[in-house]
């Protein structure tokens, strides 16, 4: 299949809706949307053919759901920066503000039921949200005001320090899905603990979009 030879970032332009079968298949396209797909399914020791099977089947499936998702290539930098902005910055604070209450809440409540497994996600969250809080102020001061302005140089300047911050939050988000199998309820949680595991999900697969468009979409058009 052609398609394998190509990087994955190019793939899901193509059709923003990719994104879901590639987070599916545990296949990092946003920090490392970089790379051509058959050498990751190299990597993962994956059957390239039944892969590119299963690839054809959720591209004839999407092509039953309406048109593709590929706006966000015909905006301008200004209107990128305020879809990233007032979309994806402000799911990331509202998710965060709801798992403000359930982390704690969750690690009062079953710590003697998984003591280990409730400190690290305790953990990993405190990390996530100071590196997500930070970048995101720094993005809003920093970044996007150098784009929307065409300070070409400064822009520049502060980009890969920007991918440096997504790769740190994606490393930290693969840690939480390994740490809670994939985000696995246990048989002992209760509603808040599914709530819990459910806004981390939501927000792993938010900032996978979010990250993407800046990293494979906005950035490039800086780096000419």
């Amino acid at each position: 299949m052609e398609m394998l030879s190509r990087k994955i970032s190019d793939i899901v332009k193509e059709d923003m809706r990719l994104s879901l079968f590639f987070s599916g298949e545990r296949i990092d396209f946003c920090c490392n949307g970089f790379r051509q797909l058959d050498e990751v399914l190299e990597e993962k020791g994956e059957d390239k053919e039944q892969f590119s099977r299963r690839l054809s089947l959720f591209m004839a499936d999407l092509d039953k759901k309406g048109d593709r998702e590929t706006y966000f290539e015909d905006m301008d930098n200004v209107e990128l920066i305020n879809l990233i902005v007032n979309q994806h910055h402000k799911f990331t604070r509202d998710v965060l503000e709801e798992l403000d209450t359930y982390v704690p809440m969750i690690l009062r409540a079953h710590f003697d039921e998984d003591p280990e497994l409730l400190l690290m996600i305790n953990r990993l969250y405190g990390n996530l949200r100071t590196e997500l809080l930070e970048h995101l102020i720094k993005e809003e001061r920093i970044l996007f005001p150098a784009m929307k302005s065409g300070d070409a140089e400064e822009a520049k300047n502060t980009i890969a320090s920007t991918e440096d911050e997504h790769d740190a939050a994606g490393d930290i988000l693969k840690e939480l899905r390994s740490t809670t199998r994939d985000f696995l309820i246990p048989s002992w949680s209760c509603n808040t603990f599914a709530a819990a595991y459910h806004h981390l999900e939501a927000l792993e697969q938010d900032l996978f979009r979010h990250i993407f468009l800046e990293n494979s979409v906005l950035f490039p058009r800086f780096s000419q």
